[in-house]
């Protein structure tokens, strides 16, 4: 069966742009005032797809024919306990409460990785609107907004057409064209390295410290710029003569950058495969994100080594307070600067996570 995958936030129907690609897809522009269009969109929407053979949709689930395709496993009419679409705000009643709570509760459910597992993605099919070489005029609208601010919305109409171009040839390209990479696993395998441990380390720069026990904490966090770095430090990146200064440069460390921004991606690029656009795009995309990871945190780590900070290099003696809280400082900004670059979905979270009781609530009482 092929579906159409657009992801994001397509099932949530508001008109801040979470439905503006189905909208391009159906109509070639957005749509707004159709949200709620429901009926007209998957029709739209199936027609457009008649001709690459594509049977469904998935943002909330939304197929053409259920005759085709299908199975029917059972066929139960069942209790209905759905709320009415006219009321202009959410219900009151506690039974009607809880219904909403639980739909929201159900679609939780999927919202972190893996996702929606009983889809297979194929990431060699990927269209971004990210793809700055594909929709360059997208990328001054989303200079200085956060990402729950993007939108497809201002797109050129030249832009539109490109995006139009390479999604048919995706879902026209046969499938035994891909290079059989799994995608998946080797994007997940740089956030599941990275994710935890920057975290773990912007927490532990953002402790407060006195003078008497600074030493020790940034001997505790170079230990773990020191983790992050160990498959990738090559025996031989030590600073000159092993001596520690803060006025010293960290070039010594360019070998261990090297490995660390290289090793993801490397066996990709050394089997020449032949690699659809997509691909090509989820190769760059791997490259430029480990990239930036390995430049901080080697700079960082070799800023811990010339400042005298680590365990395994100690100096003759203690650094004096002021270089450590100004080494503590650059490493607090290079931190918070790289986290809120790579601005992943991991990190989206309640700090600290919320019980049961606060969940509900939440739910119910919003209006």
């Amino acid at each position: 069966m092929k579906v159409l995958y657009f992801d994001g936030n397509g099932a949530a129907k508001i008109p801040e742009g979470t439905m503006d690609t189905q909208d391009l897809v159906a109509w070639s522009k957005m749509k707004p005032e159709w949200v709620w269009n429901e009926e007209q969109r998957i029709k739209d929407l199936c027609k457009w797809g008649q001709k690459y053979g594509v049977n469904g949709f998935v943002s909330e689930i939304m197929i053409c024919n259920f005759t085709s395709h299908m199975e029917v496993v059972s066929f139960l009419n069942l209790e209905s306990i759905r709320i009415g679409s006219d009321r202009p705000y959410l219900p009151e009643d506690p039974d009607s409460m809880h219904h909403v709570f639980e739909l929201l509760h159900s679609t939780s459910w999927r919202e972190n990785y893996p996702g929606e597992t009983r889809i297979m993605l194929d990431f060699s099919g990927l269209v971004s609107f990210y793809d700055t070489a594909l929709v360059p005029s997208l990328v001054p609208r989303r200079v200085g907004l956060d990402r729950w601010d993007h939108r497809v919305a201002g797109i050129s109409p030249e832009d539109i057409e490109r995006v139009q171009d390479r999604l048919a040839q995706a879902l026209a390209r046969p499938p035994t064209t891909t290079s059989g990479i799994d995608w998946k696993t080797v994007l997940r395998v740089v956030v599941d390295r990275y994710a935890s441990r920057l975290e773990f380390i912007q927490h532990l720069l953002n402790l407060s410290l006195d003078d008497g026990s600074i030493f020790d904490h940034a001997q505790q966090i170079q230990r773990q710029l020191r983790t992050v770095l160990l498959p990738y430090t090559v025996f031989a990146a030590l600073p000159p003569n092993t001596s520690v200064t803060a006025n010293a440069t960290n070039s010594w460390a360019a070998p261990v950058f090297r490995e660390c921004a290289a090793s993801h991606a490397a066996s990709i690029a050394y089997r020449g495969t032949t690699l659809t656009p997509s691909e090509r795009l989820l190769l760059q995309a791997v490259r430029e994100t480990t990239h930036e990871i390995c430049r901080v945190v080697t700079k960082m780590w070799a800023s811990g080594m010339n400042f005298g900070v680590d365990a395994f290099y100690p100096p003759e003696r203690h650094p004096e307070v002021d270089h450590i809280h100004t080494l503590i400082g650059e490493w607090k900004e290079d931190v918070t600067q790289l986290i809120s670059w790579l601005d992943w979905s991991v990190w989206v979270k309640c700090r600290p996570a919320c019980g049961f009781e606060v969940t509900k609530s939440s739910y119910l009482f919003m209006k």
